[in-house]
């Protein structure tokens, strides 16, 4: 649809033109204007394709309507049609940057040859910046996908080549990470789009890999964050039957260092091997904590404990335990067969965590625990159990060398089969969750990444050194579905794989 603005004081020129148009074959939305003043104001409130305007009217001229509208709408497209054949009139015009001078009486054929000249004219202008939009929106990808892999802002804006970076990016504020168990995004179709549709605030979406994405919001209130994240959840489940897992993060203060706060939400999201049925994460959760009983709060810190026995993270088991401890202490609500019931939910935890500890040894210690009556005597025998926890954690660490290895090298032999974080601990005989936990600790970087990065380094050297199908390519480094590569592809590189290919042909 084309909209075009036809100016001219006298109604039959009007009602001429607005008849010749009419007989065109184009989707045309026709406005009418009595003279330049009426026009100007049309223009100053509407976004227009095409001025059509008359030479000579009352109020403001052709010639000063066309100097106003070009001030407004740069980009607007403009034919004279006038009774008036001075030379003086149609320099002026074509200095201003009309395109077309038509003298009256209009010849219809040569009105018609003219409108589609000068229409093919907008077309090109929507096609310049549809280009330019489709280059900004992949530039912005880029920045994005350096930021929260942790470049520099200096770098980034080097890469940008004279740009600004905040005409890409907005002052976000705080960002949501939305993971699936399983290769979700290489499983359905057109996700962004359809996301869009149930989010109700305006967002950036980013892909990292087959099981997360990132959603990046200038909007702060934690509220509506977090009913967006329940509509995204609703979303998921009705429309494709599958669990999303959501964490919500603080409020961003640095926009360089968007790669923590993404890490900080992976870390939070570990929990959901745990807590399988709690897929929302946010600072929402502290306020319930605060608000909630003696009872809620040291069942969560007994869940918590368990978490942390179950990564192997010493550091965060002493710190669960002494909050654990203090909240004991600070309240007069629980009696010692309470504390013992939760202690004992514990101690089958470590016990199954203790497989480098002497079993006669372990058993004397629960026996000891088992007969203790009063709280300090419970939690000589905890502490006791923490020590031997550390030096197990110890043990495991070093083996975990050796494993994380084993992993490294089937996803570089493998990179073209479906993996997951399930298919990969199942590889190694761990716990996923413990597997996600001791990869980022021990190479820094998160096992989706890896894989990520790993398929993008095969698939460059392939588009690089093989004449191979772009969708053959994709199958290739384990993506079934072409577009979704290409998107990870421009993502992961600020260009498409073909524009890729075709510049290492030029």
């Amino acid at each position: 649809m084309y909209s075009i603005l036809v100016a001219d004081d006298e109604k039959i020129g009007r009602k001429g033109v607005h008849f010749l148009l009419d007989q065109m074959d184009e989707e045309l939305d026709i406005i009418e204007a009595k003279n330049g003043k009426e026009a100007l104001q049309y223009i100053q409130n509407h976004h227009l394709d095409i001025l059509l305007t008359d030479i000579k009217m009352p109020f403001l001229d052709g010639i000063e309507l066309i100097k106003e509208a070009l001030k407004v709408q740069p980009n607007l497209k403009i034919a004279i049609f006038s009774g008036y054949s001075d030379f003086e009139y149609a320099k002026n015009a074509l200095s201003l940057g009309v395109l077309e001078y038509i003298l009256k009486p209009v010849n219809p054929e040569e009105f018609k040859t003219t409108i589609k000249k000068v229409i093919g004219e907008v077309d090109k202008l929507h096609e310049s910046a549809k280009q330019e939009e489709a280059h900004e929106e992949l530039l912005k990808e880029h920045i994005l996908y350096n930021l929260v892999n942790g470049n520099s802002l200096e770098v980034i804006r080097k890469q940008l080549s004279g740009h600004n970076f905040s005409d890409f990016i907005p002052p976000y504020t705080r960002v949501l990470l939305l993971e699936f168990d399983g290769n979700f995004f290489g499983e359905v179709e057109e996700f962004e789009e359809k996301l869009k549709e149930n989010v109700r605030l305006t967002y950036e979406y980013l892909n990292l890999n087959l099981s997360q994405s990132v959603l990046f919001f200038e909007e702060e209130d934690i509220e509506k964050l977090n009913a967006v994240a329940h509509d995204i959840y609703n979303f998921v489940q009705v429309k494709y039957h599958r669990n999303a897992y959501i964490a919500i993060s603080q409020k961003i203060e640095d926009i360089g260092k968007i790669s923590k706060v993404i890490e900080e939400l992976e870390d939070t999201l570990e929990g959901m091997y745990y807590h399988p049925d709690k897929h929302i994460y946010s600072e929402l959760d502290e306020i319930e904590e605060v608000n909630g009983s003696p009872y809620e709060d040291i069942e969560k810190l007994t869940n918590l404990v368990k978490h942390d026995i179950h990564i192997k993270d010493i550091d965060s088991l002493r710190k669960d335990f002494n909050s654990f401890y203090d909240l004991y202490n600070a309240s007069n609500d629980f009696t010692n067969d309470y504390i013992k019931f939760l202690f004992s939910g514990m101690i089958k935890d470590i016990y199954e965590a203790l497989t480098h500890t002497d079993e006669k040894a372990l058993d004397q210690m629960i026996v000891k625990f088992y007969r203790a009556n009063d709280f300090k005597s419970m939690k000589q025998v905890m502490d006791q159990f923490v020590v031997l926890l550390e030096k197990e954690f110890k043990k495991s660490e070093s083996l975990s060398h050796g494993e994380i290895k084993d992993v490294m090298k089937y996803v570089y032999n493998h990179y073209n089969l479906d993996l997951s974080v399930d298919f990969l601990a199942d590889q190694v005989c761990l716990a996923p969750s413990y597997l996600s936990h001791i990869f980022k600790k021990e190479t820094g970087e998160n096992l989706g990444k890896f894989i990520k990065r790993v398929r993008m380094e095969k698939a460059k050297d392939m588009l690089e050194n093989t004449h191979e199908r772009i969708v053959a390519i994709a199958v290739a480094v384990g993506y079934s579905n072409v577009s979704y590569f290409c998107q990870s592809f421009r993502e992961y590189y600020g260009i498409s794989p073909q524009k890729y290919r075709n510049q290492g042909e030029a």
